[in-house]
């Protein structure tokens, strides 16, 4: 009996579950090299469509970055969680179903694009759905390794999702300042600049961080800024030494829920907190509404004022 046959047959008696459990959060090359020929297994390449037609995992499924995300001119602002209807058309035409199992490949250039990668890791949990992981060190990692390339681009055979929303996992504006009344820790991961409050990301932007925040830069939990994260006892000592529980309710955030979404990866999906959660708007959204508090750790002055 040919293997692919065989291993249609064993999903088949062991069902959805079964096949979430054995799929870890964070999947290196040699997981993805063993188990590419998987007939449940969905290969989600995030790259731009011209540089996808160039180099992909084989068999891989192509829907950009900024796909997962609002546009400038949508009516929930720029860079935000898109609806959900508009989420399950999207997964639905790459092929993808409740059942298949998800593994995101970013280009793998540095920290940035393992949050992209980190991002819709968090979208497809927000929407309820099961295994579903990223590829450590993205495509370059697998191209380092030297493993095959493929050319060219393919139109998968559209397939119906139905999303099942984590209410949990989705904070508005609201909900996060809820959470900071009740006293829950706050992870900022911007830059030190935007952290003291040196500059904003826009001019109706005010400086600063969430009072009390810990500061926790996204590329710091990343190996020396690489597409590649630490290993799990290292982000926890990381944590500690920034003073971030690794349990217990916890915000994530930085300017437009980007970044944010690797610390928040590392503490969710590596050191187990399923009480961590991303801030989708950030302080793209906080900073703009007067009665939302910032702390500003460095006051700048204008010409002429004493600080």
């Amino acid at each position: 009996m040919p293997r692919s046959v065989v291993i249609t047959l064993i999903l088949l008696l062991v069902g959805p579950l079964a096949r979430a459990a054995d799929v870890p959060a964070l999947v290196g090359v040699d997981w993805l090299t063993a188990n590419l020929d998987r007939p449940d297994l969905t290969v989600l390449d995030i790259q731009e469509p011209k540089d996808f037609a160039r180099f992909h995992v084989p068999g891989a499924v192509n829907a950009p970055y900024g796909r997962w995300r609002t546009g400038a001119k949508d009516p929930a602002g720029p860079s935000m969680l898109p609806p959900v209807e508009r989420l399950e058309e999207l997964i639905g035409g790459l092929g993808i179903d409740n059942e298949r199992t998800v593994v995101i490949v970013a280009t793998g250039r540095g920290a940035s694009d393992l949050a992209a990668a980190a991002r819709v890791f968090w979208t497809f949990k927000v929407l309820g759905h099961g295994p579903v992981a990223v590829l450590d060190g993205g495509l370059v990692a697998w191209a380092e390794a030297k493993e095959r390339l493929e050319s060219g681009t393919s139109t998968p055979r559209a397939a119906t999702y139905q999303a099942s929303p984590n209410a949990e996992l989705m904070l508005t504006a609201d909900g996060t300042k809820a959470l900071f009344d009740a006293g829950s820790g706050f992870v900022d991961a911007r830059s030190e600049g935007e952290f003291v409050g040196l500059f904003t990301g826009g001019k109706e932007e005010r400086p600063g961080t969430i009072p009390g925040s810990r500061h926790l830069p996204h590329d710091w939990v990343a190996e020396g800024g690489s597409a590649r994260l630490r290993s799990a006892d290292t982000l926890k000592a990381l944590f500690e030494a920034r003073g971030i529980p690794t349990e217990g309710e916890q915000v994530h955030f930085c300017h437009s829920g980007n970044r944010a979404a690797l610390t928040w990866f590392a503490a969710y999906a590596l050191l187990g907190n399923d009480k961590a959660r991303l801030y989708d708007g950030s302080t793209m959204e906080w900073a703009r509404r007067p009665d939302l508090p910032l702390e500003q750790h460095i006051r700048l002055c204008g010409p002429g004022e004493s600080c």
